[in-house]
């Protein structure tokens, strides 16, 4: 059978078939024997249908590497074109999800960035009014604490896709806030 007629059988490629012609030991249709490393532990590999990694060597691989690695790619060019197109296409794919994330992280930046001063700032001011209650300054950090927190609380609640305090009345999810990005702040 040619390299290129096998590449368009996916059943061939699964990756428990390249695991087994590779000497690993199927343990289940998830866990399998390390043939790279050492040591008496059984089912050290986890793997998916393109993912495998042992927990005890760290050693990991996808189908097209392990495929590539057992000689079933050859030096096929519609192979290694078909392939470079499969990549092209899924770095398109995630493009919008990468963005996505980077924003994501970035507005978590900024609301840890306004919320920890402020949230400092209440700690220090609740001394102080133990000590001197009439303290105009303190009470107007404490004030500008809580006057932010339900905003700040909210905020991080709803980016990290749970409900965490009280000012957020559901748990948000990844699609909702990929939505709500994507209909503000990204592309089509």
């Amino acid at each position: 059978m040619s390299p290129s007629a096998v590449l368009s059988r996916p059943l061939l490629w699964r990756m428990l078939d390249l695991l087994a012609r590779a000497g690993f030991r199927i343990r289940s249709a998830t866990r399998a024997d390390c043939t790279r490393c050492t040591g008496h532990s059984q089912g050290t590999v986890s793997y998916t249908e393109d993912l495998a990694f042992c927990h005890r060597c760290r050693w990991t691989s996808n189908a097209v590497a392990l495929a590539r690695e057992l000689g079933l790619l050859g030096n096929d060019s519609t192979i290694r074109a078909r392939l470079r197109a499969e990549a092209q296409r899924r770095e398109r794919l995630e493009q919008p999800v990468h963005a996505f994330e980077s924003w994501r992280e970035a507005r978590i930046r900024v609301i840890s960035d306004q919320y920890y001063p402020l949230s400092r700032a209440a700690i220090q001011a609740a001394a102080v009014l133990r000590r001197s209650p009439g303290c105009e300054p303190a009470w107007d950090a404490l004030a500008r604490f809580h006057h932010s927190e339900a905003r700040l609380s909210a905020g991080f609640d709803f980016l990290m896709f749970t409900r965490a305090s009280a000012w957020l009345e559901t748990d948000s999810t990844p699609a909702e806030v990929f939505r709500l990005w994507r209909s503000r702040y990204g592309a089509a």
